[in-house]
């Protein structure tokens, strides 16, 4: 755990503030998104959900995406791995707990969440080829 620890300290000291902003900002809407599903599932298409949404997506895209990885140094391809794990986790936490309570599977948050596990998953999956 150490190890990822300093992986990650290293890779936030490497990067811009952007790049530090816009993974806090991910993080937060991901949140969001998950309060969304459970406490205010009727309210799933209002605009700012719709927004909040669609800057999380965006933000894991770059994420996960070659923007991280121009300089092919360890660190960045340990912090997207992480990031991939952590974020699949989550959402496959959020897809199980959707089903066996019973909230509707068919939800525009839900929908996103899963998009977003298979995003990362399918990149998790291409790491495991490398």
């Amino acid at each position: 755990m150490k190890k990822y620890y300093c992986c990650i300290k290293e890779y936030l000291n490497s990067t811009t503030i952007a790049v530090k902003a816009l993974i806090i900002i991910g993080f937060v809407a991901l949140t969001e998104t998950f309060l969304t599903i459970f406490f205010d599932s009727s309210n799933q298409n209002s605009p700012s959900d719709v927004a909040i949404r669609s800057i999380m997506s965006n933000i894991f895209g770059f994420i996960f995406g070659t923007q991280t990885t121009e300089n092919s140094n360890i660190s960045n391809k340990n912090l997207q791995t992480i990031t991939a794990c952590i974020v699949a986790a989550i959402c496959l936490l959020i897809t199980i707990a959707v089903h066996w309570l019973g909230l509707d599977q068919n939800g525009s948050s839900i929908v996103e969440i899963r998009n977003l596990l298979f995003a990362s998953v399918g990149f998790l999956l291409g790491r495991a080829k490398s």
